[in-house]
């Protein structure tokens, strides 16, 4: 499958597929319902092989936690992103690490970090941040007394 053949199929997917400038990989927002089967159609029909990474992003304002996976194909050289959108206070999506092994460190870490769980992952303990720490570091509104707060840049 050629580049284009491989964008063209993602459209087929993903109507409405947009870029995100600055970056040119195509992305898509779906349903936490249906990640894992598009992960699995990605990987298994457009050949997706490579898992680059899974990112969180508390959006506090909007009442909102957003997951990133971001997918690289081998063959084609051709990189996606997937955005699902969570409720903030219930962010719970199934696990893909069956679908990529690369995503048990990426779903640990964004477990801890943010507080989204990931139904099913095989060994959901804390990965970075030693046990006594309550909360997740990474949202918004997490404050810690050695915590030093740099001030917001517009």
């Amino acid at each position: 499958m050629t580049g284009p053949e491989a964008l063209d199929a993602l459209r087929d997917r993903f109507p409405g597929l947009r870029a995100h400038p600055p970056d040119s990989a195509p992305g898509a927002v779906v349903e936490p319902d249906a990640l894992r089967s598009h992960l699995l159609n990605l990987r298994d029909q457009l050949r997706f092989d490579f898992l680059v990474f899974v990112a969180g992003l508390d959006r506090p304002a909007q009442s909102q936690m957003e997951l990133v996976y971001r997918l690289f194909s081998w063959e084609t050289k051709i990189s996606v992103a997937l955005r699902v959108l969570l409720p903030r206070d219930a962010a719970r999506v199934d696990t893909v690490c069956d679908i990529y092994r690369a995503a048990e460190w990426h779903e640990r870490e964004t477990a801890e970090m943010f507080g989204i769980e990931f139904a099913g992952h095989p060994d959901p303990r804390k990965l970075l941040l030693p046990d006594d720490i309550e909360g997740h570091p990474l949202r918004k509104d997490f404050t810690h007394p050695n915590m030093i707060r740099l001030p917001e840049v517009e």
